[in-house]
């Protein structure tokens, strides 16, 4: 193990020298503190009650601050101190829950006072060949910086973000990475699709990767060139922590090992996050890169990271949220998140319309974790069969771990279609292809038993899962689903994108609604 920590490390003189000026950077620009508050600070023990006190602050702030939020919290907290800590969650519970169109209505009133009339456009944070003048502003708060969340209706919710808002919002990804033992100063390897997550602009402003440990490697699609090129920046980079979505990941490790590339260097850490992390990509991915620690992060856009594995699930960083739940129109738990310490643009009660199990828990000698348990994706992640039942991607998980069973784990990789109610689509990626046809009979034989019998499986066999990346990635894709990845807003480039990537899936929705496929690969 020593050994191989060496190999990974950076040399300690550069390290050394890149740690201090991370630390110097935190120190100029004034962010010090919100690292501290965001990335070192642990709630182990007595959580519900410190919590509740950060609940208590944001309402206060916000009822007084907030011209959208003025007025609305005055009587629950003139009556929230003669509350035990259960009376108050559970009054807390019963506050009106926002959706991303009540924040998209609201626009810039939700922002505390100081900046909810400026005008962004002239006060727009942009990096581009001024270095130092950003850093400037970075120091002295004076910019808003438009952040676009991804959207089901393809109208993105835009956060406007100011320095205290974006600052506790990317330490809450340095708090996962820290978790994993990444510190700063030790490289990073970030492996995106190009126009998502304000992407682009993260690359503009970090020219001078070499100073700061982070270097990007960008893709339109993954394909065995997409990969070549990846592995090529791995071996030459050698970084300690990989970040990646869990199926691109995976069609990494089945290239390498598909076209025997040589990995002269396996990340120490890979951190994978914003998709459905199946048992099977988990599994491969492991066989592949074995001297990888593989861990899943979960959050949103407009929230940070909220979320990290452990053992037992998901732990909620318990401050920086506060999560609950209640039931969808369907019965499901919907998560609703409050995110604390964050004033400038508040998010009270928000609904993420993700559903989740959630859990305080206790140990033997004291702690507590904040954990989800279960986290199935947006409520509409689900694929309907013909007596309207709904069948989630933990259905599939399981699916997949029961089909592995029976064909020695041939099944890496699985993507599930809609074609209208009566027939899916289910396209596999296979380690052993002379599993093909028993991977084919079986996976009817279990739709069959435990979806519907009365519905048509169309089974394909693919090297690569065609996706544009662009779109957010599910294991399942419905018809009409065109959620897009954060960022999409803001220039006439990727407004543009957007309405091809609309128009082309209307054209394929019709299709598989009036032209159900009947050819089997």
């Amino acid at each position: 193990m020593l050994a191989i920590r060496i190999q990974y490390s950076l040399p300690r003189p550069r390290y050394n020298m890149l740690k201090t000026l991370y630390q110097l950077a935190f120190r100029y620009i004034k962010v010090k503190e919100i690292y501290q508050d965001v990335v070192i600070e642990e709630r182990l023990t007595n959580i519900r009650p410190k919590i509740r006190k950060d609940i208590e602050a944001l309402l206060t702030h916000s009822d007084e601050n907030c011209e959208y939020f003025r007025g609305k919290f005055t009587e629950f907290l003139a009556t929230s101190p003669g509350l035990s800590d259960d009376e108050f969650f559970a009054a807390y519970s019963k506050l009106p829950a926002l959706s991303k169109q009540d924040y998209a209505d609201a626009g810039q009133s939700v922002m505390t006072d100081r900046w909810a009339n400026i005008d962004p456009a002239q006060n727009n944070f942009s990096v581009e060949g001024r270095p130092i003048e950003s850093i400037r502003r970075l120091r002295h708060n004076d910019f808003i910086m438009p952040m676009a969340t991804g959207g089901s209706t393809s109208t993105p919710l835009s956060v406007m973000m100011t320095k205290q808002h974006m600052f506790s919002m990317l330490f809450t990804f340095f708090k996962c990475w820290y978790r994993m033992g990444w510190r700063p100063g030790e490289r990073m390897l970030i492996f995106y699709p190009k126009n998502t997550y304000n992407i682009d602009d993260m690359v503009k402003f970090n020219r001078l990767s070499k100073w700061l440990g982070f270097r990007y490697h960008l893709f339109d699609k993954i394909d065995e060139k997409t990969v070549r090129g990846l592995i090529d920046d791995i071996n030459q980079y050698k970084p300690k922590l990989l970040l990646v979505f869990p199926s691109p990941m995976n069609m990494i490790a089945n290239t390498v090992k598909r076209f025997n590339l040589e990995l002269k260097h396996q990340p120490e850490l890979i951190n994978v996050s914003g998709e459905t992390f199946f048992d099977c990509q988990r599994n491969h991915i492991q066989s592949i890169f074995p001297k990888s620690k593989i861990e899943d992060s979960y959050g949103s856009v407009e929230l940070g990271e909220l979320a990290h594995e452990t053992p037992d699930g998901l732990e909620i960083f318990a401050n920086v949220a506060y999560v609950e739940t209640e039931p969808n129109e369907a019965g499901q738990p919907e998560m609703i998140i409050t995110r604390l310490n964050a004033t400038d643009f508040p998010f009270i009660r928000y609904k993420m319309r993700d559903i989740a199990d959630v859990e305080f828990r206790t140990y033997p000698d004291g702690t507590e974790k904040y954990l989800i348990t279960k986290i199935e994706g947006k409520d509409s992640n689900f694929i309907m069969n013909d007596l309207g039942e709904r069948f989630y991607p933990s259905f599939f998980n399981n699916f997949v771990n029961d089909l592995n069973a029976i064909v020695s784990d041939s099944v890496i990789e699985i993507k599930v279609f809609e074609k209208g109610q009566r027939e899916l689509e289910v396209q596999f990626i296979l380690s052993d292809n002379q599993f093909m046809e028993q991977v084919r009979t079986e996976s009817k034989r279990l739709l069959s038993a435990e979806l519907s019998n009365q519905m048509d499986y169309v089974i394909r066999f693919v090297d690569f899962i065609d996706h544009d990346y662009r779109r957010k990635y599910r294991v399942i894709q419905r018809i009409g689903d065109i959620e897009f990845a954060g960022g999409m807003v803001g220039d006439e480039a990727k407004a543009s994108a957007i309405q091809e990537v609309v128009s082309n899936d209307s054209v394929e929705s019709a299709n598989d609604v009036q032209t159900p496929s009947n050819s089997i690969a």
